[in-house]
């Protein structure tokens, strides 16, 4: 009865959480740009294996490195300006959750996050010499490197902007013969200057009283330690066993945890697109397409495991039409019609194996790429490419990476094989 209410409790908890008003906006955001991320990633691939002077396959052609313009133009205007478009989605996507207009929640995003960045920048040209620029956004500021602020600056305004939007006595008020449109735009007037001058005010007195910005501190005090915990082996396999747990409770693991840990391996991918653009080191180990890889294949619990291993022991006719009507969704990493058509979830059998699998996997992924076997993430590719073939475009073309994909897929395999053979005890 005790676990029963503990469990009872952990789902309440669960499901709140991820229908929480704040976190929905930040995972809908995230969803809303995902097309965009795919085509940046598509040139960084394009670039940095086929165009590449250095070792793509056209580096021998001549005038090939120069098409690299194109997916340079591509990339600046997505990945290179994330920090941007997901101030204006959260923005939208929260404002329409308090039922106010969604187009100046996005616009609201996008100004409360130029807001809290500095009023100057030093920039330095190819020959060393620095200059003092007003009003001037950089990449660096305006990336996946800038995120975190714009989903802080955003959160923060698109609420105020809605409680003050509650107001009657803040509202301005038109005659009835002003089109509906030009009324709004007056009554969420008084609001959004409130809005933008406390935000406003906020930077002034941070750099008046500190000597530094609001993107400094946000950097010192919070993305840094985040993105910190990420990169050791046990700030992930946290995060890989929450999502996984969730998952054997009937909760979307990854869908729930991901408004946490989407920003921070993104933040972490686009360190390393960086690095790889800049050919120095790559700082990070764990990105997104790095979980997506050695954590994920299949989906969660590295389902494509269980798949090969109903269909090597199991003897139950049941589990083995949904596994047949399942493979090709799991080849592409869609875990839904296993989790819930077996089923995985609330299955005391296989949570054992869902949950252990992917800590195995991503523990022996890890330290391969620490100690140089495998190369490091460098490209965001899509969550929905088929293992192999994903560890081999998410590691700027390292065989090895596949290679490594194909003994974690035969070690889970061989894991998930003894609770298969459980099963077919059981009545179907």
């Amino acid at each position: 009865m005790q676990d029963n209410a503990l469990l009872n409790k952990l789902l309440i908890f669960a499901n709140k959480f991820s229908s929480q008003r704040h976190i929905t906006a930040i995972r809908d955001g995230f969803v809303a740009l995902i097309p965009l991320t795919i085509i940046a990633s598509f040139w960084v691939l394009i670039n940095n294996l086929i165009l590449s002077p250095q070792n793509g396959l056209l580096k021998n052609v001549a005038g090939a490195a120069r098409w690299m313009d194109l997916g340079g133009q591509v990339y600046n205007a997505t990945l290179g300006i994330m920090g941007i478009l997901i101030a204006c989605t959260i923005g939208y996507k929260l404002s329409q959750s308090y039922g106010e207009d969604g187009l100046f929640g996005g616009v609201m995003g996008i100004v409360s996050f130029v807001l809290v960045l500095p009023a100057q920048t030093t920039l330095v040209d190819i020959k060393g010499n620095s200059v003092t620029a007003g009003a001037v956004l950089t990449q660096t500021q305006t990336s996946a490197t800038g995120m975190f602020l714009a989903i802080i600056a955003t959160l923060i305004s698109v609420t105020l902007l809605n409680k003050f939007s509650k107001n009657d006595k803040l509202k301005i008020k038109m005659h009835e013969s002003v089109p509906p449109s030009i009324a709004r735009s007056f009554n969420v007037l008084i609001p959004a200057f409130l809005v933008t001058t406390i935000i406003g005010l906020v930077e002034v007195l941070v750099v008046w009283l500190l000597h530094t910005d609001i993107p400094a501190l946000i950097e010192r005090f919070f993305q840094a330690p985040l993105l910190a915990s990420f990169q050791s082996l046990g700030g992930v396999l946290i995060y890989v066993f929450l999502s996984n747990l969730l998952w054997a409770f009937g909760l979307h693991g990854t869908f729930i945890l991901g408004s946490i840990g989407e920003p921070v391996m993104l933040t972490a991918i686009q360190q390393n697109m960086d690095a790889l653009k800049k050919g120095t080191e790559l700082p990070n180990i764990v990105t997104k397409p790095f979980l997506d890889c050695f954590g994920w294949m299949g989906g969660g619990g590295m389902l494509f495991c269980l798949v090969i291993a109903i269909l090597i022991a199991s003897k139950r006719e049941d589990y083995r039409s949904i596994t047949k009507v399942g493979l090709i969704p799991s080849a592409f990493n869609v875990s839904e019609p296993l989790m819930f058509g077996l089923p995985v979830v609330f299955n005391p059998l296989l949570a054992v194996p869902l949950i252990v699998v992917p800590m195995i996997t991503t523990t022996i992924a890890y330290v391969a790429t620490s100690v140089g076997l495998i190369a490091k993430t460098s490209a965001l590719i899509p969550w929905t490419t088929p293992p192999i073939l994903s560890g081999y475009l998410a590691t700027n073309g390292d065989w090895k990476a596949s290679v490594l994909q194909v003994i974690l897929l035969a070690l889970g395999v061989v894991i998930y094989l003894p609770f298969v053979y459980l099963t077919n005890r059981e009545k179907n």
